[in-house]
């Protein structure tokens, strides 16, 4: 099986990779996505590399579920709002772009939840909640750094 880019990125930490790193145990990582949604926006992902949430095996499913936990607990936190969804797709015809186990958080805010999750982002990103830049490539700075480490606890 070849890597998937999770794990490649968990195995090797290319770049500045271990900026967007807000927990990790010998089981699950968790990071900052890349390409953020929202603010706060993050991936929580098993390191042991299977494609759909079915092929886990319960120990790895296990402890998935409290790093879902522990990490959720953290962004909310970290950036005020205790409303998020947590999302996986599981295969390609459901929208799942890396062959690799992942949920994302993603922080919500009052009023911006009108159809889909995707959709009512995007409908409201102008009022409510600005898309963030993509992660740098280099040392977090100034509010990335302090979201990131407010997230880490």
């Amino acid at each position: 099986m070849t890597d998937s880019l999770f794990t490649m990125l968990m195995t090797k930490k290319p770049g500045n990779f271990a900026e967007q790193i807000v927990y990790e145990d010998d089981k699950v990582m968790a990071f900052l996505d890349k390409f953020p949604m929202v603010q706060g926006h993050t991936l929580v992902v098993p390191k042991k590399q299977v494609e759909r949430v079915h092929e886990m095996d319960e120990e790895t499913a296990a402890a998935v579920g409290v790093a879902l936990l522990k990490v959720a607990s953290k962004v909310v936190k970290a950036t005020g709002s205790d409303t998020y969804n947590i999302m996986n797709n599981t295969g390609a015809d459901a929208g799942q772009e890396v062959p690799h186990v992942h949920f994302h958080i993603i922080p919500r805010c009052k009023e911006d939840y009108t159809a889909s999750w995707a959709a009512s982002i995007e409908k409201t990103r102008h009022e409510l909640n600005k898309k963030p830049a993509k992660l740098p490539d280099d040392d977090f700075t100034g509010a990335l750094k302090d979201l990131r480490d407010k997230i880490r606890g």
